[in-house]
């Protein structure tokens, strides 16, 4: 079962790499100076014009890469791969490179999966995210704010589309019972004084209805669109001049 979820974490750009000790580690990125280094890099490869742009874009990726995967893993195989920050490595590439003696697997075991869960998203948020995220922030100067709505916009999306998968009855109730624990969360789950992403979490019908975020993302603001976008899918800032447009008319 490992081996079949290991494959599909790469799907998430996850690689086991024995070598990386010529990289710093996501940990490391703690040190101000080295974070903002990192960033300064991150800035050149993505073409950003700041370091509030190339946080914002980073903080999606990461969440894809870090948060979506075990999303996805506890969903499909009730198991995940731990995955402290210092085993965790970003690639100039942006895939996460992770040293496979410092992660385990965790297994649920279907009598005691509400416990298990509450163990493993507290590792995942308050152990990794919450920090990383407090770095770039710390660092850039970006709006929180708009950082976790980056997670949240990430988390909705892979419940979305696991929803179109062909899932199982019981796979379908954890999906829904995970998604609201989420959302019902306090804030210890995230080492905070309150759960930053309850206002920002969508599922099912309402996602459909209103898939518009509340924060800006900055992607607009990069100097190259790679993804030929213009705009995230869900812009505020779209949203908002194209219903101006409207009005005009």
């Amino acid at each position: 079962m490992h081996n079949i979820a290991m494959d599909e974490m790469k799907k998430f750009d996850i690689h086991v790499e024995y070598d990386i000790s010529k990289e710093c580690t996501i940990a490391e990125l703690r040190n101000k100076d080295k974070c903002k280094a990192f960033l300064h890099n991150q800035m050149m490869e993505i073409k950003a014009p700041n370091l509030r742009v190339t946080a914002s874009m980073l903080s999606k990726r990461y969440a894809y890469l870090v948060v979506s995967s075990t999303l996805y893993s506890m969903i499909k195989f009730d198991s995940v791969l731990t995955l402290p920050m210092g085993a965790c490595t970003l690639s100039k590439e942006r895939k996460l490179c992770i040293q496979a003696a410092k992660c385990s697997w965790s297994e649920a075991q279907i009598a005691d999966r509400e416990q298990w869960r509450e163990n493993v998203l507290g590792d995942l948020f308050a152990g990794h995210i919450t920090p990383f995220i407090g770095m770039l922030q710390k660092t850039s100067r970006v709006p929180s704010t708009i950082l976790w709505e980056n997670v949240a916009v990430r988390i909705n999306s892979t419940y979305r589309k696991l929803m179109k998968n062909k899932l199982n009855h019981r796979q379908m109730e954890s999906l829904y019972s995970d998604f609201y624990f989420l959302k019902k969360a306090g804030g210890d789950l995230f080492g905070l004084k309150e759960n930053p992403i309850k206002n920002y979490l969508k599922i099912g019908e309402e996602l459909s209805l209103n898939p518009s975020r509340k924060t800006c993302c900055l992607y607009q603001k990069l100097e190259k669109d790679v993804e030929g976008i213009g705009y995230c899918a869900n812009c505020p800032v779209r949203n908002k001049q194209e219903k101006m447009e409207r009005h005009r008319a």
